[in-house]
């Protein structure tokens, strides 16, 4: 299932309802979000995907585990 953005204008709360019924239904997901909702989806997702466009012109792709995403986020102090 793909869920592109479905949790940017809703709660919290709502987006971890949602989310708790996916998992118990053992639903596997694609899910789109802007990075300040990323505290929502993190417990769980295994992997994540950043697509950066710095230039405009090329989009970027980095893929990492949940687990890799974590250990940069505090050597960043986030």
């Amino acid at each position: 299932m793909v869920i592109d953005e479905a949790f940017g204008r809703g709660s919290d709360e709502s987006a971890r309802y949602g989310l708790e019924l996916f998992q118990r239904m053992q639903l596997q997901l694609l899910i789109v979000t802007p990075l300040q909702k990323i505290h929502v989806i993190e417990p769980f997702v295994s992997h994540v995907g950043f697509v950066a466009n710095t230039s405009g012109d090329d989009s970027q792709l980095r893929n990492m585990t949940i687990q890799e995403y974590r250990e940069e986020k505090d050597r960043r102090g986030g």
